[in-house]
């Protein structure tokens, strides 16, 4: 069975997206990934798919998703979509993520 995670980003208890630059706000999306997925009883290791957005993307900022990707999923990282976008959502948002994950049978 699959799971589908929509759009995780970078926010403080209000909802409002944290302040800072891109790097600032990818860790913080990944937590609260990694939150929805263990709610389902889940981990990033159940993850297959990844869609991450980037406002402005540049090549300057895979560094930091890079990393983030790195310390969560190992060597083994899920299939990825990265779309490069004007805005997200809310203002002040500069990364999101969603993700597919299979429960095992």
């Amino acid at each position: 069975m699959s799971l589908d995670i929509g759009g995780q980003y970078a926010s403080d208890a209000t909802g409002a997206p944290v302040p800072g630059d891109f790097a600032a706000q990818v860790e913080p999306a990944f937590d609260r990934l990694r939150s929805a997925l263990e709610g389902v009883g889940l981990g990033y290791e159940n993850v297959v798919r990844l869609g991450t957005f980037i406002v402005d993307h540049d090549p300057g900022k895979l560094e930091a998703l890079g990393t983030a990707l790195h310390a969560r999923f190992g060597d083994r990282l899920p299939a990825q979509t990265l779309s490069g976008v004007a805005s997200l959502a809310r203002p002040g948002m500069l990364f999101e993520v969603d993700a597919v994950a299979v429960r095992p049978s």
